[in-house]
This record gives structure tokens, sequence and C-alpha cells, in this order.
């Protein structure tokens, strides 16, 4: 979100930041209520609870208020992302309450965290289990979660659990395999998109947190065209509000009207239900000024990589590839990354042809053309070498599992242009006999700064749903 504005207007902090912030929480929308009730199953509840929203609702924020809120006698384990295994899942939960040297079979940890829990019963503490972005869980990890919600005293579970996702934990929910998860869930509540006047209260609501002291900073026409643009839900209403009030600045107005939101709708148009403008729209922008110019630039360049991307598991047919430039640094004076890491190791400058790699050239010869062998031969090299340091810990983004075909070179080439292509990792990989490419984006030490990370990752490269995974489990994974 932009600083530029802050002075012009008066603000003493950014009011439309999509990061979440609990000064800026809004109770309307029967958020307010919703918390009230989370915060009271957390306190008395015993069983699995859901919260279902769509993405850009204010979910995970709502989580953490309520967090915030539970006091000393609730014991809280927080997983941002959990993207684990069965196995894995149990060594989070784990780590969370303190334990260590957890034992290697799946019975064992339980054993371990009963134990734990029934200490923190007999102290009075409730543990609640959180899970955000629950829809990406896998099934298995999701049935582990059951077996979690099993462990009780006579009278007593030992833990609450609340799941947060998007419509798709329903969906994931309701397969049959899942019906004993399903069964256990006692409550299920739903944050509905935030209607006109909810939303205009909103904004005044989030703008008068950040310090704005006078009357109306968007005129009705405006308020009205941002409010319907955005479909009533929190991100999209921070992301144009944010846009609109940069170009105020820019152009020196102390209100926003409509020509600002306008602007802001053009640069975001390619992501705006119901406002998708022609492809040729944005070049019609550029004669306008020097500003528009770049927003249009940027906007055909994040539009054309997203109709590049493939879906994680879509097959798709070889086709022929010109010779792609191997991936390198950003030039003296270039632009920044779209993200910048929070812990970012260099990693090993190992020469391909001296990198000990089983099995690399066969695999991939197989299937992909001989131009996107040899482009891919620098990032396998470099993912290698980071596999085999000893003790390898920490965590990544998985960007996405592409089909071997000519088309990774492509994702690969785009991709190293918005984010530091020197942190950018690739494996081969085999799922239900199918072999796959694995694209993960740079070494973190915390879940907790992999996923701030994962969160600022430019649009076009949020297409194939990323996820956080642990180097751990993917140096098992690894072909051998």
């Amino acid at each position: 979100m932009s600083l530029l504005y802050l002075d012009h207007f008066g603000l003493t902090k950014p009011p439309f930041k999509i990061t979440p912030d609990l000064d800026f929480f809004f109770s309307g929308g029967r958020r307010g209520d919703i918390l009230s009730a989370l915060l009271h199953v957390a306190r008395h509840e015993e069983g699995i609870i859901t919260v279902v929203a769509e993405v850009g609702s204010g979910k995970t924020l709502l989580s953490r208020l309520m967090i915030s809120q539970l006091g000393a006698q609730v014991s809280t384990v927080y997983l941002a992302n959990p993207c684990f295994s069965r196995d894995e899942i149990l060594s989070a939960i784990a780590r969370d309450l303190g334990l260590t040297d957890l034992p290697t079979s799946t019975e064992a940890k339980l054993s371990v965290l009963q134990q734990e829990l029934l200490r923190r019963h007999a102290n009075g503490q409730r543990v609640l289990l959180v899970v955000d972005e629950a829809h990406a869980m896998p099934p298995e990890s999701l049935e582990e979660i059951r077996l979690l919600s099993n462990l009780e005293t006579a009278s007593h579970k030992l833990v609450n659990i609340m799941l947060f996702g998007q419509p798709e934990l329903d969906v994931l929910l309701a397969q049959p395999r899942l019906r004993q998860v399903r069964d256990r869930v006692i409550h299920r509540f739903e944050l509905q998109p935030l209607p006109p006047s909810e939303a205009s209260a909103y904004i005044d609501h989030r703008l008068r947190a950040a310090g704005w002291k006078g009357g109306a900073l968007f005129t009705p026409p405006a308020m009205a065209m941002l409010v319907k643009a955005s479909a009533g839900r929190a991100r999209r209403i921070n992301l144009l509000a944010d846009k609109s009030l940069l170009g105020a600045y820019a152009g020196g107005a102390m209100v926003v009207d409509v020509r600002h939101v306008k602007d802001a709708l053009g640069e975001l148009h390619a992501d705006t239900p119901g406002l998708r403008s022609k492809p040729w729209m944005p070049w019609v922008r550029w004669g306008a000024s020097s500003v528009a110019l770049a927003v249009a630039m940027t906007v055909v360049a994040l539009w054309f990589l997203e109709q590049r991307q493939l879906p994680v598991v879509q097959s798709a047919a070889p086709a022929a590839v010109a010779p792609v430039a191997p991936p390198s640094s950003p030039a003296p004076g270039a632009a920044k990354p779209a993200v910048e890491l929070a812990e970012r190791p260099s990693p090993p400058a190992v020469a391909p042809s001296t990198v000990p790699v089983k099995n690399l050239q066969a695999p991939i010869s197989a299937a992909l053309p001989a131009a996107t062998d040899a482009f891919l031969q620098s990032y396998l090299a470099r993912t290698q070498a980071l596999l085999q340091t000893p003790d390898l810990d920490g965590y990544t983004i998985q960007l996405a599992a592409l089909p071997r075909d000519a088309s990774v070179a492509g994702y690969l080439n785009s991709a190293g242009h918005l984010v530091d292509s020197s942190m950018v990792f690739v494996q081969l990989s085999t799922y239900n006999g199918r072999n796959f490419v694995s694209v993960y984006y740079g070494h973190f030490g915390t879940t907790a700064q992999a996923s701030t990370a994962m969160a600022g990752l430019p649009t076009a490269l949020k297409t194939n749903k990323p996820i956080v995974r642990t180097w751990a489990r993917i140096k098992q994974d690894q072909i051998l």
C-alpha cells in the first residue's frame, strides 16, 4: 500500500493495507457478532467449528483478533498455512505446544500430544487449534485433525478446533471419505460480503482509524462506484480505495472523485468482477500521462503472464519453445522484487556440471524439448545443491506444480521477472503416476515469514494457489 499520500491527507498510517491489522477491525457486516460467537465457542464448546468466506473477506483478521482476546486460560495453536502431510501437521501442532524430540510414528506422536493436553487440562487450560486457509489442507491431514478431536477425558474434549477457509472448504468436507470430520462440525459461520451501506461505513472506519479527521473524503458518486466495483469484499475495497487516494494525491486533489476511482479500476480491471475491459483498453490510456503509461504497461504484463500459466494438474501437449535466457539477477537500477524476503540466504553458487544430480537428464529429455531441458538445468542444479545441505530446515513457497512440457520454461522466465529469480527453485516430481515440475520460491526461517511473503506475491503468481512447504519434506520427496 502507498505511503505517498499520508501527509497530503493528514493520515498517521496507511488506512487500506491488505495485511491483517487488529486496529482496523470493522464490526459491521455481522463481523462483531461472529467474533463474539467465536469467543464463546472457544471458551466453552467442544468440537470442530468452521468459518467460511470468500478470499479477501477478513477471515485471517477475524481469527487473529479472536486469539488476541482469549486470555491466558486458552492456549492457542495457530496454523497460518497448513499444507502439511499428516505427519508434519502433528509435528507442527506439537511444536506450538512447546514439545520437542517427538517420536517418529504417528501413534506415538498422538500419545505424546494427549499427555500434554491432559496436563494442560489438569491445570485449568483449554487448548484451541486454529487452522487458517483450511480449504487447502490435504484430506489426510484433515483426518489427522479429526483424530485430535477424539482426545478427551471422561467428560471433556481436550482440544477445540476451528477451521477458517474459503467456500472450497465446504466442498472438501463434503467428500465421502471426510464424513467423520464433517459429522464433528458443531457450528458453521459464514462471512458475507459487505452490503453497500456497510461497505461505505467500512471505508470511513478505516480512514478514521488511520487519523482522518475531516468530512467525507470520497464524493458520493466516487463512493458508490467503488462500493459497487468491490462487490463488498474487504480486500478489494482496500485495493481500490488505496489506488484512488494515490490518484487524488497525484492530481493535487483533496477529495476523491469519480475519475480517481475510474483510474483505480482501470489499473485493476483484469481482476475486477463485472468490470473487465477489452484487452486493448490499457493501451488507450497511454497518452494521459507518464503515470498512466506505467500503470497500463504493468497491467498488460500481469495479464499476459496470467494467460500463460497452467492449472496445477492440467495436462498439456508439448509445444515448440525458443531458447530462453537462463535466470539472472535484476540489472542495476531495475525495480526490486515484488516480495521482500524476511530471510533470504543465497544458495551455493555451483556450476551445473559439478553438481551430483541423480537421474536429471533422463526424466527431462524424455518429456521436454531440448531448449527447455537446457534452460531447466540451472534451476535443477541450484535446487539439488540446496537439498544436499545437511540438516536442511526452513520453509519455502510452492508456486506451482506444472506438467513437464515446454510451457515450464515460459512460466519460469515470466516468474523471474516478477520475483528474484535467484530464489526460484525447481524439482522434478511424480504424483499418481504423472510427472510434474514443482516450482518453489524462497528460503524462510519460520512459517510466519513464509506466509507473509506468500501474501505479498504478485497476483500473477497466485493463480496456481501457492502453499507453504518445509524444505525437509521436499528433500524427502526428491527423485532418487
